[in-house]
């Protein structure tokens, strides 16, 4: 697969010039080590980044895959990324079960909170791991762009609530105090609430809460003053986005500097709230590990996942374009030896996760969930 021509049509789709630092050189060349180490007996992910990582060394040490100080860099960057995801990919297993435990214990919470509080949430939970392919493709753009960040949503869960941005910022105080322990008495009412429930159950998020969970720092890099509420209203007249009161706000205020806080839109009107939740690195259990928690509204799904304008911007479509590098063509995939991944058309074909997100645990939460 030429990787030069599908830049061309990229760009010219997207109507935007979307450059790269790299040269095209070392562009085909980190594709062409992709495609070499999906067909050498690599059984899954983890495999298939450790055979590119020594095929990439071996050509910088031949000194054949840059030409420039500057695509030495950027391969540099992005060699450090590849081992700490090789790193972070042989701690699936824990880390997997880890996310289970936690939306087991988040489906709890919204039980509480309707009970307790008659918040009368509606709301469904999913749990992911993030593809191979996105997830190389993010480093990569990170490293063409020399920075520094590592990737800190490999792992995700998201709620999705039936409506009402108040009751997502109320969700998110709960769930920080009770899983950061934030607040005693709100972590103590919720141990006494599943005093109800099985033997299992209670023990389950018990030890959950053994392990230290805190906040990792998080801030907003676009500016919200870009966000044009005129422009989004539906042909009868009716504003198509919801904005936060100040009451929402103030649920959430002592969270800055930790949170990405979208419900003030973006430009492109995408609305949610991001938190990154860590676990301290003195725990004996996954220290550092980190996971991506989101939370939005039914409505506000829709358009992010729908409306092109939402799922479009620079930063985007730059891993987009990354995207392509570890995109086998038909010849390439028929020589791809990793297990249950054999087809780009739907998830059932790619159980490994290699090109579509990896869902493991899916549950919906509401008032006759109690």
């Amino acid at each position: 697969m030429a990787y030069k021509d599908n830049i061309t049509n990229k760009t010219d789709r997207d109507e935007r010039e979307i450059r790269m630092n790299m040269s095209p050189m070392m562009a085909n060349q980190i594709h062409e080590e992709y495609v070499k180490a999906s067909a050498s007996s690599c059984r899954n992910a983890v495999e298939v980044e450790e055979v590119m990582e020594k095929s990439l060394e071996k050509l910088d040490d031949e000194g054949t895959i840059v030409q420039t100080e500057k695509d030495q860099v950027i391969l540099d960057y992005f060699m450090d990324k590849l081992h700490k995801s090789i790193l972070a990919r042989k701690q699936t297993f824990q880390a997997t079960n880890l996310c289970t435990e936690l939306l087991h214990a988040f489906i709890y919470l919204v039980a509480w909170l309707n009970k307790k509080y008659e918040a009368n949430i509606d709301a469904n939970i999913t749990a992911r791991r993030k593809s191979l392919e996105s997830e190389l493709a993010k480093m990569l753009s990170l490293a063409d762009d020399l920075s520094p960040s590592q990737i800190s949503d490999r792992f995700g869960i998201r709620f999705i609530l039936d409506e009402g941005i108040g009751k997502c910022c109320f969700l998110l105080q709960k769930l920080l105090n009770i899983i950061c322990n934030l607040d005693r008495k709100d972590r103590k009412n919720f141990l006494e609430f599943i005093e109800q429930y099985d033997e299992a159950t209670i023990y389950r998020i018990k030890k959950l809460f053994e392990i230290p969970f805190i906040l990792a720092p998080l801030i907003r890099k676009d500016d919200p003053s870009e966000f044009n509420p005129t422009e989004f209203y539906d042909e009868a007249g009716n504003p198509t986005i919801d904005l936060p009161s100040e009451k929402d706000r103030k649920l959430v205020s002592h969270l800055d500097g930790n949170i990405k806080f979208y419900f003030d839109p973006k430009k492109n009107g995408y609305q949610s709230i991001h938190i990154i939740l860590m676990i301290d690195p003195t725990s004996q259990v996954l220290p550092g590990f980190q996971i991506e928690i989101q939370i939005r509204t039914w409505k506000m799904h829709m358009h992010a996942e729908n409306n092109i304008r939402a799922s479009h911007d620079v930063h985007k479509d730059k891993v987009n374009l990354y995207t392509q590098l570890f995109t086998l063509s038909e010849e390439e995939l028929q020589g791809t030896t990793t297990m249950f991944f054999n087809s780009y058309k739907d998830n059932q074909n790619d159980v490994d996760g290699i090109h579509f997100p990896k869902e493991f645990y899916n549950r919906r939460m509401n008032i006759i969930s109690i």
